[in-house]
């Protein structure tokens, strides 16, 4: 089969068109998820042990189970129950839901990473533990977390592809109806691929621009 190089181009408007759903759903996603997994982390490291537990429970839950089918069930759950919620909604939810919990693990990783000595000097200082962890500890877990969320960052941008599941028109959506009417699925999802390694990199060089000033700072 030879290469239509002109399908290949007329695909890329259509495919566009998808890019701005697709990015509507990673942006407020990503925003979402690092904030979420904040008062998870809280969970997580709190001294109350029914609150580890439960948190520990939602981690564990949120992990082990494929983020399509939490979409799925949140999709036709909703429906299901009497509040029917839109794709792009539920697809939304899911992505915070799963990737909350990972981006959670990594904040965690990064606090712990922090020498627990350099707390205790902030305590033997008078500073109240409050103020330890904001003036000692926070700055260096987050010059430690930046290259992980960046990684997590980069999942969460190509998972917006499995709301197409959920007739959600991003870009993936909008290929596979592209292919049906044309035929030319190497061109359409070459175009596809390109796409989202130019969305990715762009989010990658953000990412890396943000940690070489953490570390100037």
């Amino acid at each position: 089969m030879n290469f239509d190089f002109s399908l290949f181009l007329r695909s890329i408007p259509v495919l566009a068109e998808g890019l701005q759903t697709t990015v509507a759903l990673a942006l407020p996603a990503l925003i979402l998820s690092a904030l979420w997994a904040v008062p998870v982390v809280m969970g997580l490291l709190s001294p109350a042990r029914p609150l580890v537990l439960l948190t520990r429970t939602y981690v564990e839950i949120v992990r082990n189970t494929p983020v399509l089918v939490q979409m799925f069930f949140l999709f036709f759950g909703s429906g299901m129950l009497g509040f029917p919620i839109s794709g792009f909604m539920a697809g939304l939810i899911a992505l915070v839901l799963q990737n909350g919990a990972y981006v959670a693990e990594i904040y965690r990783g990064g606090i712990r990473g922090v020498p627990q000595r350099q707390t205790e000097a902030g305590l033997a200082l008078g500073l109240a533990p409050r103020a330890v962890f904001r003036i000692v500890v926070l700055p260096q877990a987050l010059r430690k977390v930046i290259p992980p969320l960046s990684n997590q960052g980069v999942l969460i941008i190509k998972d917006t592809s499995l709301v197409a599941a959920i007739a959600v028109a991003e870009m993936t959506l909008q290929a596979r109806m592209l292919a049906d009417r044309t035929a030319a699925v190497f061109e359409i999802f070459l175009a596809l691929a390109l796409m989202y390694v130019a969305l990715t990199a762009v989010f990658s060089g953000v990412m890396r621009l943000l940690e070489r000033r953490l570390r100037i700072a």
